[in-house]
């Protein structure tokens, strides 16, 4: 660009003909600093309930597939039991759809739609249509938490999200695209989580919200922030999708108005004149000449997960496929965060309001999906489920930061070779979570002097308490438990080389004892310590080995 304008200079152009330029313009608008014109991102979920129970569904199926061999094993009740129940899977090659309470299809799988089904469609024609369809009943409340657990995940990446009525979210851009970069980084963010989430959705941005949201309903699927390519598309909209009420339609239509292009070429105040306060409020949203009431969303102080299981789950292996689910919901919550997860919380919610509890530990920490799904798989086979299980909860009980990953000398990052390699913290996770924490045990101190007193053990993931003292008295590195009581011919090869040290119990204690310590050597050579009790003073007692 520098040599072009050398070479205009050079030409006497003046400085307003060279402003006007062509190709100085094209420069200018490719350089210049976006305006400060709201822009918002309207993202429809059309069959969000469908997607979940779908992908719920494959887990399940890939949990029963890695479980089938184990199966095979296991008793003939077990098996009974699993065979009959595997019949409440669901096909899902097969017809599939949500019905509403109005007993009208709201959401069709791929399989539906082949078959001639259609969205609206009766109950009754769709079963005359296709007899094997199956069905499931609409769950608003389910979907509405789908839906607020999704905009929590988005909350990392975009400061203002609301929840709308339609199974949507609205988005402002206009504050995060400095913070990105521009428009596009921060769509390639949004549709990464979007991704992992599984769901099919449609999108459309526009200048306002409500713009945005009827190109999105009619799956426009454009992230553009050009005004007039955006109402390039509203004018050309059918006035039928417009979201109109059905009797300014049917008015509207009387006129022979098809497109909401029509619609806003007639001027505001006589739309208002004959079709009311209705069409006035309408008009603003649709123009911005009055700001959209919107309520954002704040974020989740706590990670905490519901997920309504397809079918009652007799057996705690089948929680795995579910559970595949919220741990994956779980990753995105701490990788958005940069946290590692301590303690779970897991309840199993079972009928008649009863529920099981289990608490699931990382000494190291973790994050990703299949660490947390080991840990429960092997906690789970300890598990005897007292009631079919109908519904998950997952809560967060401690989590911190992470760190920078450690690596091995001879594989890099932990786990990269050909063998999966666990660290120490990890290992006593995994023993914990299939022994019980209780049979997982490190050797601790206690604030006795006395050697068998001296020692305990304790919980290996429990911190212990410094013992006060500053004793550093000369201590054999093997006990004998209990002391072994030395014959006469044993204790005439001893050599006594160090002592007496007394040795005394508190006087709390019920047996009050008082020892005399003594280093000595056999006639092997071996370094031994010793005592005598002052109740029986010809006795001696070998304690413990130097070496």
């Amino acid at each position: 660009m520098g040599r072009a304008l050398s070479a205009v200079y050079q030409t006497g152009v003046t400085a307003k003909a060279l402003f006007k330029s062509a190709f100085v313009q094209s420069w200018l608008r490719r350089f210049a600093m976006p305006d400060r014109t709201e822009f918002w991102l309207y993202l429809y979920f059309p069959q969000m309930q469908l997607d979940k129970l779908l992908l719920q569904q494959q887990s399940s199926v890939v949990a029963e597939q890695h479980k089938s061999v184990a199966h095979q094993k296991s008793t003939a009740k077990n098996t009974l039991s699993s065979k009959s129940h595997s019949t409440t899977l669901l096909d899902l090659t097969a017809p599939l759809a949500i019905v509403g309470a109005d007993h009208q299809l709201l959401q069709l799988n791929s399989a539906a739609r082949e078959a001639g089904l259609t969205l609206g469609m009766g109950l009754a024609s769709a079963a005359s249509l296709c007899h094997q369809l199956q069905l499931v009943a609409h769950q608003a409340v389910q979907e509405q938490q789908q839906l607020e657990q999704l905009a929590q995940l988005l909350y990392q990446y975009c400061a203002d999200i609301a929840l709308q009525q339609d199974t949507a979210l609205v988005l402002k851009l206009s504050p995060m695209l400095a913070l990105y970069g521009g428009a596009m980084q921060f769509w390639q963010q949004i549709q990464q989580v979007l991704q992992q989430t599984g769901y099919q959705y449609h999108f459309a941005t526009a200048q306002y919200p409500l713009v945005a949201r009827l190109l999105a309903l009619q799956g426009w699927d454009q992230f553009l922030l050009q005004n007039d390519k955006i109402q390039q598309q509203l004018n050309v909209l059918p006035l039928q999708h417009a979201q109109l009420p059905d009797k300014l339609q049917e008015q509207l239509q009387r006129l022979g108005l098809t497109q909401l292009g029509d619609l806003l070429k007639i001027p505001q105040a006589e739309l208002v004149r004959r079709f009311g306060v209705e069409m006035l409020q309408y008009l603003q949203q649709l123009t911005g000449t009055k700001p959209a009431l919107l309520q954002f969303i704040q974020p989740a102080e706590q990670f905490e997960q519901q997920l309504e299981l397809l079918y009652e789950m007799e057996r705690s292996d089948q929680l795995l496929g579910p559970l595949q689910h919220l741990f994956g919901l779980l990753q995105l919550y701490l990788q958005q965060r940069d946290q590692l997860a301590y303690q779970l919380e897991l309840c199993l919610l079972q009928r008649q309001d009863q529920q099981q509890q289990l608490q699931l530990h990382s000494a190291q920490g973790e994050y990703q999906t299949k660490d947390w799904l080991k840990i429960s798989e092997l906690q789970l086979e300890r598990l005897k489920l007292n009631k079919p299980v109908i519904q998950l909860k997952l809560i967060l009980g401690r989590a911190g930061p992470r760190y920078a990953q450690y690596k091995t000398l001879f594989t890099g990052h932990l786990g990269a070779g050909k063998e999966q390699l666990y660290s120490a913290l990890q290992l006593l996770s995994l023993l914990q979570a299939r022994l019980g924490k209780d049979q997982v045990t490190s050797p601790c101190l206690l604030n006795d002097l006395l050697p068998e007193r001296a020692s305990s053990y304790a919980s290996a993931l429990e911190p212990q308490a410094a013992i006060a003292g500053t004793l550093a008295a000369v201590r054999p590195a093997f006990l004998v438990d209990p002391p072994l009581a030395l014959d006469a011919e044993q204790q005439q090869q001893l050599k006594l080389q160090y002592g007496p040290e007394r040795l005394s119990s508190g006087w709390w204690q019920q047996q009050s004892q008082h020892r005399d310590y003594y280093v000595g050597q056999n006639a092997q050579g071996q370094w031994l310590w010793l005592f005598r009790d002052l109740q029986q003073p010809e006795q001696l007692y070998l304690q413990g080995y130097f070496s």
